[in-house]
């Protein structure tokens, strides 16, 4: 209970540091500020989680509930975007619900002063939401001259386990603070490869207390969420999904 505890309070002064600290507007190049005329503008709604950009996962990007958008400010060329939907919803008066759906691609190839937006189509309930998990889909729009773009689809599958913020499974790659664009058109964002199977007894004993520890963390997080208030576990669950 008291690391229940802990944890909402984390998650409630996050909330308010980013609140007075984050600005929609985040530069992603090297450098002085460039005026918008010189460099390509991205904007992000809130309810998308930007997962990586041309493959790397990138500092600063998301919203954390503070604004209802993100302006990527990136240098004029090609960028692979790839998204997901997340929001907290209400289920009822005591209880929520983080909806999340699987990342499709978003491709970027801009110029000099345009201006791109991220969109999809926006669930209107909790059934809307939970059907967007697995079949998620946008398109990206030059404000500019109105053309829309259909997303594509990215086949990755995005880790919904309730401990994948916590222990780091949700997002693998080493965060940035620049992103560079696509230097050939024709490059795409794939997965990357999956790891070989450990074999041999050390390994096997290994990877079987690391199975043991995370059984007995979750069970301990299974106990607390119990005994936890109402308002506990929705401050908790803002928090893990951050």
């Amino acid at each position: 209970m008291a690391l229940l505890r802990s944890f909402a309070l984390i998650a409630a002064a996050a909330f308010l540091l980013t609140a007075c600290s984050r600005s929609p507007v985040v530069q992603l190049y090297e450098g002085a500020k460039q005026p918008d005329s010189q460099v390509l503008t991205i904007r992000v709604p809130s309810d998308l989680e930007v997962f990586t950009i041309n493959g790397s996962e990138v500092d600063g990007v998301n919203t954390f509930f503070n604004t209802d958008h993100k302006d990527l400010k990136v240098t004029p060329g090609r960028y692979e975007i790839l998204a997901y939907y997340k929001r907290l919803w209400d289920l009822d008066a005591d209880n929520h619900e983080v909806m999340k759906s699987d990342p499709a691609l978003f491709v970027v190839d801009g110029e000099a002063g345009e201006f791109y937006r991220l969109d999809f189509e926006r669930p209107q309930n909790v059934t809307q939401a939970r059907a967007l998990e697995d079949d998620f889909s946008g398109w990206v729009e030059n404000m500019n001259s109105g053309e829309k773009t259909p997303s594509q689809a990215s086949g990755l599958v995005l880790n919904r386990g309730f401990l994948a913020p916590i222990t780091g499974t949700e997002v693998e790659t080493k965060g940035a603070t620049a992103v560079q664009p696509k230097a050939k058109a024709a490059e795409a964002v794939t997965p990357a490869p999956a790891a070989p199977a450990e074999s041999g007894t050390a390994n096997g004993s290994e990877g079987g207390a690391r199975a043991s520890s995370q059984a007995s963390y979750l069970d301990t997080l299974k106990a607390q969420w119990n005994q936890a208030t109402q308002e506990e576990r929705r401050q908790f669950l803002q928090w893990i999904s951050q």
